[in-house]
């Protein structure tokens, strides 16, 4: 039985935004894996938490949707455009993510603005929408500030992905073809190479699109989803820092090992070097 050491009751009750997508990828359904739950369950009790943190995900997630779906439609009572809120979302994501807009910031919505070409309205619901996703915090009186990616959140948001693409791997084994699997050696062959000789930039572009090519195979499309959406929260200068030499050439074998386990349909030898590849770094940070 594989083992997931990672305190779930912790994180649920303590308002992950994953609550739902753990539902989705059906960790609490699935047999092979054992919830460590420390002193808030016992040996015996460990089926009676597993049903009780996913009523406690059911209900983060009702929570959650119902905010959404009032925030859209306030947007529209009020003539905002949900889907430029969502494009201004992704691109202040990914200004936060550079390190563009740092971490403690405060951002002023009229710079906002004029920055984005946007008007307040789609900026403030763009804002609302990286709250939901913890990228920024709304501060009484104040305004919003660009959150802080401490260790914690990183352990756990690493930990919640390295869940969600053991499942996934699963799902590629059963589907990957002969084609498929030389497109993934390829890519193993153009990440090594990027590590060699190539700029971070390249060497970020390869690994992206490794990981892309296998899940290219795994049908659930809104699992996949998930799993890119947690990439892109971790901010790339923190991904920069912990990408040692080291940790690199460890990148470039576990690609390699992920195909060969692929190729060789070895199911426990591929979760294995994926749960220890999403995870690797983490003693770094």
């Amino acid at each position: 039985m594989a083992s997931v050491n990672l305190d779930l009751w912790d994180i649920l009750l303590n308002g992950s935004a994953y609550a739902g997508d753990l539902i989705s990828a059906g960790v609490f359904d699935r047999p092979e894996y054992e919830l460590r739950l420390g002193s808030k369950a016992g040996d015996d009790g460990c089926g009676h938490a597993r049903i009780r943190l996913r009523n406690t995900a059911l209900m983060a997630l009702v929570t959650q949707q119902d905010k959404t779906d009032a925030g859209e439609r306030r947007g529209r009572a009020a003539g905002g455009s949900a889907s430029r809120a969502r494009e201004l979302a992704k691109l202040i994501e990914r200004d936060i993510s550079t390190g563009r807009l740092s971490a403690g910031s405060w951002l002023k919505q009229v710079d906002l603005e004029t920055q984005y070409s946007a008007s307040r309205l789609d900026i403030r619901q763009a804002l609302d929408r990286l709250e939901e996703k913890g990228f920024v915090k709304l501060e009484a009186n104040r305004g919003y500030r660009v959150e802080t990616f401490d260790k914690e959140r990183y352990r756990n948001v690493v930990t919640i992905r390295a869940i969600l693409e053991v499942a996934a791997a699963g799902e590629v084994l059963k589907r990957i073809d002969e084609a498929g699997l030389e497109r993934l050696q390829l890519r193993a062959d153009d990440f090594a190479a990027a590590v060699s000789s190539g700029t971070v930039l390249a060497q970020e572009e390869a690994n992206y699109a490794f990981h892309a090519a296998m899940l290219d195979f795994c049908p659930n499309r809104d699992l996949v989803s998930m799993i890119f959406d947690l990439r892109s929260r971790v901010p790339v200068t923190l991904t920069r820092e912990k990408n040692t030499a080291a940790l690199l050439a460890d990148t470039v074998r576990d690609h390699y090992e992920i195909v060969e386990r692929l190729r060789e349909r070895d199911k426990p030898g591929l979760e294995t070097v994926v749960h220890r590849h999403v995870l690797g770094g983490l003693e770094i940070i």
